[in-house]
């Protein structure tokens, strides 16, 4: 028994010591384990806490960049949008100073804007069915959708979508669809100010009011109209989830278009409405058992009496729109709308009398010229009053309107602008260089040569030769403004015309779509008008307006501030943009210029009785558009005449520019019982006379040119007095029995006389023969010519520079010899043989 237990306490031991060696093995066993746990934990532990602290430094600088640059640049509002407010255009009254009504705005956004309470149920539910079912909940951003619609776009598995109404309201108002993360966040921070700002019932109304619908419709008022031929209050609930149906994409869900796509598109709103409890199953199946008949109706109700708004009214509506547009950010239709309807005051530039004088000529047609197309002649005109630099007047088109916000061709239109470009790009800038004044000289000959062509030609194909620029202005020559613009380079009067007398039009690189790549920056866009694009009237006005005005240009508007309803606020102000184009000296110069145009050239038929005028004419190639800008003390107007679709404009009762007619006629009306007033001249402008053939003072040779003397007064700054004589004129002999150049014979004829005259004493070839140049028979001849050059061609081929071909050494009196004595014999052998020298030191001639 003993032993017995012996050996169980033996058995037990060794079993516990056993027990005891497996632990502390198990223990050794687990120990790298554990080890193993602790640092895959730290490692978790460690990427963790780096997750979060960037999730941390992310979130913070995500907050920054809300704060200081979304909300920064973010203000949306509906502020600017007021409903049911007509809004008003003024203008001051020349004689009393008082505001007075010039036009009511009664746009389409007051027939088409529809209140919420007027608006269906059944159209808001189908609405909130389809596009945004959490509408009612959400604070503008649906996150659950918005994070699905990212996954979405992550995995590339579909469309992203995920917009609430209240995000495509913001949408929608600024015309933002740039596909960017950065948009998406400003429209997601608009969303959630916009709901914080505004009811679930404005958003809505909104929203319904300016969702593009198809068939030019823009809310549903107008799209009922269109659709149904009812108001939106009167649709039914089938009519109501076809409509809704719509916006998800016009050109697809158009009931015209796609009748079949509509009906799909509207059973699956209906669908969605009773799956969330907005209709019964009763209501939903008489809604798709509903046939919809669609009868198409116009948005414009308006009645053919309607008074449309006139060209200025147009132009005033225009820029206030595109100024606020600029100022919002918000979409032009949006912004048209508040414009229409936001109760705004707007304050014009419109003079009464100034539009009168255009009216009375403008809208009726027998003032109009008559050509011999079967287009009516069209035009625009745009007058600017010189004391404000503001327009007065202006007229887009001739004959009666015949609708509201129709084509102004007078503001609207890029036209060339021909050779009324001139004083704009080539003589102002040139004049501001230091590098001509109105007594400048330069050749009428062509500037370059190709083959046996040669360029450019003036209008008249005739070259004159040597012009001052007071010349080459008033006649409208081609070739001076080329050459002058090649010696300025073209860029450098791109630049002036751009960006200091406001032709902003202008482009330096145009790629049409054929893909040809054409520029404004070359020498006929500049010298000759010929621009890629074009100007408009009103461009050309405000750039001559600038001369006008000694030097100073400012921008040419319409409209001087708006304001909102109450008249406390300002909308907008639009303080006129001023500052100098130009020296006064410059403006000066390129004003006497062309008064002497109007006066003496190719202006003549713009002069008005007791009154000043100043101004160029212009015409395009084949004559498709003709010109005239020009201006007095009091006011500038710049008018463009030609067809709508580009042709020669062929005058059957006249010759005389028809925009010079027009011209004429409206100013003639503006400026009845105006005083007349001279041009500003600046108090250093002094009388000088100078040698019309180089600029220079005047010489004798000057004076003795056989066209009369050359000698012409000019007036010039007292910096730009000549202080050289004229090299130009050289002293010739004349033999009066011939007319012509004397040779060395002439002289020595007996009872034969010469004269001195005054002859041009340059030099002109060119690689192309039988150019003719006017001048060129009072030209002293030059037979040293380079190789494969040629001498100009007279027009006279008799000229007095010919060398006299009627004597020669046969001319010349024979010396008599003595006669032998009779009685005197003389031996032969003592006669002398020599020769008598018969040198006359005087002539050098042996007789």
């Amino acid at each position: 028994m003993y032993n017995r237990i012996r050996d169980l306490g033996r058995n037990s031991l060794w079993r516990n010591g056993m027990a005891n060696e497996n632990k502390s093995a198990q223990r050794g066993a687990d120990k790298p384990k554990r080890n193993g746990w602790r640092v895959f934990g730290r490692v978790i532990g460690t990427i963790v806490l780096v997750g979060v602290l960037t999730v941390l430094v992310f979130a913070c600088l995500f907050a920054l960049y809300v704060k200081n640059d979304l909300a920064a640049q973010n203000n949306f509002s509906l502020e600017g949008f007021a409903l049911d407010q007509t809004s008003v255009i003024y203008y001051e009254d020349p004689k009393t100073g008082q505001d007075v009504v010039l036009q009511k705005l009664y746009g389409g956004a007051n027939r088409t804007w529809v209140k919420y309470e007027d608006i269906p149920k059944n159209l808001i539910h189908a609405c909130i069915a389809i596009e945004d079912k959490r509408f009612m909940e959400h604070q503008g951003v649906d996150w659950l959708t918005t994070m699905r619609a990212c996954l979405k776009m992550f995995l590339g598995s579909g469309s992203a979508g995920g917009s609430t109404i209240t995000q495509q309201l913001v949408k929608n108002v600024t015309g933002n669809r740039e596909v960017t993360v950065r948009r998406k966040l400003a429209e997601i921070y608009s969303a959630l100010k916009l709901e914080k700002e505004y009811t679930k019932e404005e958003i809505m109304e909104w929203y319904l009011n300016v969702i593009a619908l198809g068939q030019n419709c823009e809310g549903v008022q107008s799209a009922a109209q269109v659709y149904f031929g009812k108001n939106v209050e009167e649709l039914d609930l089938a009519q109501c989830a076809s409509l809704i149906g719509i916006t998800n994409n016009p050109s697809i869900y158009d009931p015209y278009l796609n009748p079949e796509k509509n009906k799909e598109r509207q059973e699956i709103i209906l669908g969605e409405m009773l799956s969330q409890g907005y209709i019964t199953q009763k209501q939903y199946d008489e809604a798709k058992a509903e046939e919809l008949v669609f009868v198409r109706k116009s948005t414009d109700d308006s009645d053919a009496d309607e008074e449309y708004y006139s060209y200025f009214e147009d132009q005033v509506i225009r820029d206030v729109v595109n100024d606020l547009c600029d100022k919002t950010g918000y979409d032009y239709d949006i912004v048209y709308k508040m414009v229409m309807t936001g109760g705004y005051q707007i304050y014009s530039t419109y003079n009464p009398d100034a539009q009168a004088a255009v009216d009375a000529v403008y809208e009726d047609l027998s003032q109009i010229p008559e050509t011999a197309s079967s287009q009516q002649l069209q035009s625009g005109i745009v007058i600017i009053d010189n004391e404000t630099g503001d327009i007065v007047a202006m007229a887009g088109g001739v004959g009666k309107k015949t609708g509201s916000l129709t084509l102004n061709r007078a503001a609207q239109s890029l036209l060339s602008p021909g050779s009324t470009i001139k004083p704009v790009s080539v003589y102002a800038p040139a004049i501001e260089l230091g590098l001509i004044t109105p007594a400048t000289v330069y050749d009428d000959t062509p500037y370059s040569f190709t083959d046996n062509s040669f360029w450019p030609k003036n209008s008249d194909s005739t070259f004159r030769g040597l012009v001052s620029i007071n010349e080459a202005m008033m006649e409208s020559l081609n070739t001076v403004p080329v050459k002058l613009v090649a010696e300025m380079t073209p860029e450098y009067c791109y630049q002036f015309a751009k960006e200091k007398m406001g032709l902003s039009t202008l482009v330096s690189d145009y790629v049409t779509s054929s893909g040809e790549v054409r520029s404004d920056v070359n020498l006929a866009p500049m010298a000759l008008g010929g621009l890629t694009n074009g100007v408009t009237v009103r461009a050309m006005a405000a750039a001559y307006a600038s001369f006008a005005d000694e030097g100073v240009y400012r921008t040419a508007r319409t409209y001087t501030k708006v304001t909102d309803a109450s008249g406390k606020n300002i909308i907008l102000d639009n303080t006129q943009n001023s500052y100098p184009a130009m020296k006064d000296m410059t403006a000066w110069y390129i004003t006497d210029m062309l008064e002497n145009t109007v006066n003496y050239g190719t202006g003549y038929g713009a002069k008005l009785e007791n009154m000043t005028v100043a101004g160029k004419t212009g015409t395009t190639t084949s004559d498709f558009d003709r010109w005239f800008a020009g201006y007095t003390p009091y006011y500038t107007g710049a008018v463009w005449c030609g067809y709508d679709d580009p042709e020669e404009v062929v005058l059957t009762n006249s010759e005389t520019n028809p925009a010079v007619v027009l011209w004429q006629k409206v100013m003639s009306t503006l400026h009845t019982g105006l005083a007349n007033k001279e041009f500003a001249k600046p108090t250093n402008v002094v009388e000088c006379t100078v040698c019309r053939d180089s600029g220079k003072l005047v010489t004798d040779a000057c004076k003795e040119d056989p066209r009369g003397s050359r000698a012409v007064k000019v007036q010039l700054s007292l910096y730009d007095v000549p202080t050289e004589n004229c090299d130009v004129h050289t002293e010739v002999e004349i033999c009066d029995a011939s007319g012509h150049a004397a040779n060395e014979y002439c002289a020595l004829v007996d009872g034969n006389t010469t004269h001195n005259v005054g002859l041009l004493n340059i030099s002109r070839a060119f690689p192309t023969a039988g150019i003719v140049v006017l001048d060129q028979s009072y030209v002293v001849p030059n037979d040293s010519l380079p190789a494969g050059y040629y001498a100009a061609v007279a027009p006279d081929v008799d000229a007095i520079n010919v060398p006299c071909y009627i004597h020669d050494a046969d001319d010349l009196p024979k010396k008599e010899e003595p006669e032998p004595d009779e009685d005197e014999q003389s031996d032969p052998d003592d006669e002398d043989t020599t020769e008598p020298d018969l040198w006359n030191a005087d002539t050098g001639l042996n007789p």
